[in-house]
């Protein structure tokens, strides 16, 4: 939470997934939407580490056609860095999956490592790229870092504010923080394919950079489908600022709005099952290839491009 005020309004009362009665609510004083309640902390420890995986990928350690989407991803991610003249330094990857984006950053001049909660994943990772990753939670980091990174991970974490702290803590003077969440205003997501209990938060850029207020400042915002911010770590902390009136507003607005009409035409999601039947054949040709293998080859695109 933000704001420790209850004064909720529902938005949603079922996962999409499962079908399973879930409540997820809008707070109507600093605008963050959330489970409610919020799972206790232990119970998502276990979730995470052990089950949450298999629950949504059908694996318990990645397939050919994992690493090929999370690599592509990561060069997405790396070149991102790169526009905004983030090239070089120490970086510490939080929620570090299958650990091609630690790869890969490593092949492409930082000198990388992470930290992940899912077994199957870090031990994947260390053995199939050799990447210096942890299995543990982001209050198990050590070290201080010139960047940290941290991809779709604090939509499944119960204390942003304190998240936001420990980073702060384990960054350098001047240190960069990237941060990617799934964008609860995009129009690129099915308004039946939202609300998830393994996500606990769902964010706005407004109630995402309250969240680092006290510790980082924003350098660049990005909406392109998810929401990316790139923030630079701020000389000492400083108050909360929470979103105003108007943002709440009309987020609460924006929420109760969004329909089919939007996601098919404005989302482009009428043409999503063509492009899914082409993401199936591209990824038919990786079956059988070690991770190494296709991360190798989709950096080499990469630098030819």
């Amino acid at each position: 939470m933000l704001c420790n005020k209850v004064s909720f309004e529902k938005v949603s009362g079922v996962d999409a997934k499962s079908s399973e009665r879930l409540v997820v609510s809008i707070c109507t004083n600093c605008g963050l939407v959330q489970q409610t309640p919020i799972p206790p902390t232990d119970e998502l420890k276990i979730y995470y580490s052990h089950n949450y995986r298999e629950d949504y990928k059908k694996t318990y350690s990645p397939k050919p056609k994992h690493v090929s989407r999370a690599a592509k991803t990561a060069m997405h991610r790396i070149n991102f860095l790169h526009q905004h003249s983030v090239t070089a330094g120490t970086l510490f990857d939080v929620g570090a999956g299958g650990g091609e984006f630690v790869y890969l950053s490593g092949r492409m001049g930082f000198d990388s490592k992470g930290i992940e909660p899912n077994i199957g994943y870090s031990e994947y990772a260390k053995n199939e790229y050799g990447c210096t990753i942890e299995t543990g939670e982001i209050e198990n980091m050590s070290g201080q870092y010139d960047i940290i990174t941290m991809f779709h991970v604090l939509e499944h974490v119960a204390s942003p504010l304190m998240a936001m702290k420990k980073l702060y803590q384990s960054l350098k003077e001047n240190g960069v923080l990237f941060v990617e969440v799934p964008w609860i205003e995009t129009n690129d997501a099915s308004p039946h394919n939202i609300y998830f209990k393994a996500h606990i938060l769902y964010f706005s850029i407004d109630t995402l950079v309250s969240c680092a207020s006290c510790y980082f400042d924003v350098l660049t915002i990005d909406t392109t489908s998810n929401l990316k911010v790139l923030f630079k770590a701020k000389k000492s902390p400083t108050s909360l600022k929470l979103p105003n009136r108007f943002s709440v507003d009309a987020l609460r607005k924006r929420i109760k709005e969004r329909g089919w009409i939007e996601y098919l035409f404005a989302g482009k999601g009428l043409f999503k099952p063509i492009r899914k039947i082409a993401r199936r054949i591209k990824e038919s040709r990786v079956n059988g290839l070690p991770g190494k293998k296709i991360a190798d080859n989709i950096l080499n695109e990469n630098i030819n491009c």
